[in-house]
C-alpha cells in the first residue's frame, strides 16, 4: 500500500478568536500579563483527507479548535515526503517528517499522523482506542466552569453537575490571594465527594504564590495543579514538584515538542504531562508509555482533533490516562455537524465512548462536507 494523495478542505467555523489580546495587571513594581480572549469572526478550518492506491482513506482535522493550519510550505513539503510512503509505516514517516522539520514548527504534521492510525484501524478492522491499547470502552468527561466572578464560576459549576458531571476544573485568573480565598470556597461550596481541578494558566503566579497556591490546594483535596507557574522554567517547575505533594500537570505550552515533554517527565519538573492530538497519536502514544514506565499519567488537553473523537480514542485507548477534557470550544460538536460530521463527541452522564467501528469511527455527511467547504488545497 502506498500514500497516493493528500487532500485538505478548507472550511469557516468560529473556532477560535483570530486575535489574543494581553492584559496588563498586578502591583506596581511587578508587571504581570495574561491573555484575554476576544470574540472573534470565522477562521480557516483544514480537514486533511490521506487516500492510498488501495482506496483506504484516513481523515483528521489538521488541529483541534486552535492551531488550524497547515501553511503552504508544510503542505508542499508534506506531500514531497509522504506521497508513495507505506502509510502503515508511521516510525519511517514520522523520523522522515521530523528531521525535515528543523526550521519548521515540531510536529506540524501531527493531523497527518492521525490519519495514519485511521487508516491502520480500518486495514487492522480495529478500532484506533484498540490500537492504542484498548484500556476501555468509556472514559471520564471533566467539566470546565465559565464565568469572570467567583459567584458566576461557582453558578457555572453547579450547572455542570446538573449535566451529570462529577469533577470540575476552574481557570481562575485573579491574583494569589483572592484565588486561594476561591478555591476554599468551591470546596465549600461544592462539597467533598466533587472532584475539583485547579488550572492556573491565567493567574501568573510566581514560584512563592505557586507553592502558596499549592498547599491551599493540597488542603482541599483537590486532584492536580495545572500550569501553577511558566512551563520554561524548568528548574523552578522541578522544585515545585519535589515540594508539593498535589500532583503538577504541566508542559502544556510545550506540547508541540514530544522531545520536551520527556524531558519534564523524566526530569521531575511535571508529575503529569499534558497532550494534544492535534501533535498527533503517536507522539501520545510513546510519551505515555514513558509515562507509565514512570508510573505516572499523560492527560489530554481540550476536546481534542475531530471534534473529540480522537482523545475519546485516547482516553479509552490508553491506560494511563483518565480524563477527557470537554472544552474548549463551546459548541464544539454544533460545529463539527455543521460542516458534516454526524458523530461529534457529547459525552453522556459525563463519559465519553469511542465508535466501535474500524479506524476513527467518523460518520460524515459529504454532500454537507462538500456544500460547506470554502476551498480545496
Amino acid at each position: 500500500m502506498r500514500i497516493e494523495a493528500i487532500e485538505i478542505s478548507v472550511f469557516e467555523l468560529p473556532m477560535h478568536p483570530g486575535t489574543t489580546q494581553i492584559v496588563e495587571f498586578g502591583k506596581p513594581g511587578r508587571r504581570r500579563w495574561k491573555q484575554a480572549f476576544p470574540n472573534g469572526g470565522k477562521v480557516p478550518i483544514q480537514v486533511m483527507k490521506v487516500t492510498t492506491d488501495e482506496d483506504v482513506v484516513g481523515v483528521c482535522t489538521v488541529g483541534d479548535w486552535r492551531y488550524t493550519e497547515l501553511n503552504w510550505q508544510q503542505i508542499a513539503t508534506l506531500r514531497e515526503l509522504a506521497v508513495g510512503e507505506d502509510p502503515l509505516d508511521r516510525d519511517r514517516l514520522w523520523a522522515k517528517l521530523n528531521i525535515a522539520s528543523r526550521f519548521l514548527n515540531p510536529v506540524w504534521w501531527g493531523g497527518f499522523d492521525n490519519c495514519l492510525w485511521d487508516i491502520a484501524g480500518k486495514v487492522a478492522g480495529q478500532p484506533v482506542a484498540e490500537l492504542l491499547g484498548g484500556a476501555r470502552t468509556s472514559g471520564v468527561a471533566y467539566y470546565n466552569t465559565a464565568g469572570s466572578t467567583v459567584d458566576e464560576l461557582i453558578e457555572d459549576g453547579h450547572a455542570g453537575l446538573s449535566a451529570g458531571y462529577s469533577t470540575l476544573k476552574d481557570h481562575l485568573a485573579f491574583d494569589c490571594r483572592e484565588n486561594i480565598v476561591a478555591i476554599e470556597s468551591f470546596r465549600t461550596t461544592f462539597g467533598p465527594d466533587i472532584g475539583l481541578m485547579h488550572d492556573a494558566a491565567l493567574a501568573s503566579y510566581d514560584f512563592d504564590e505557586a507553592l502558596e497556591v499549592g498547599r491551599a490546594l493540597e488542603s482541599t483535596n483537590f486532584i492536580w495543579f495545572e500550569e501553577p507557574i511558566e512551563d520554561r522554567l524548568h528548574t523552578e517547575n522541578k522544585r515545585l514538584c519535589e515540594l508539593l505533594e498535589i500532583p503538577v500537570a504541566g508542559a502544556e505550552t510545550l506540547m508541540h515538542d514530544p522531545a520536551l515533554g520527556e524531558m519534564w517527565l523524566r526530569t521531575g519538573a511535571t508529575d503529569v504531562l499534558r497532550v494534544n492530538a492535534r501533535h498527533g497519536l503517536t507522539a501520545i502514544a510513546r510519551l505515555a508509555e514513558i509515562a507509565r514506565d514512570l508510573g505516572t499519567n499523560v492527560e489530554p488537553n481540550s476536546y481534542g482533533p475531530l471534534f473529540g473523537l480522537v482523545h475519546a480514542h485516547v482516553v479509552c485507548g490508553i491506560a494511563n490516562v483518565d480524563w477527557f477534557e470537554m472544552a474548549p470550544p463551546d459548541g464544539g460538536a454544533e460545529m463539527g455537524e455543521q460542516i458534516g460530521l454526524m458523530n461529534p463527541v457529547r459525552p453522556v452522564a459525563a463519559k465519553v465512548s469511542y465508535p466501535d467501528t474500524p479506524g476513527l469511527g467518523y460518520e460524515w455527511d459529504w454532500a454537507q462536507f462538500e456544500r460547506q467547504r470554502v476551498a480545496v488545497l
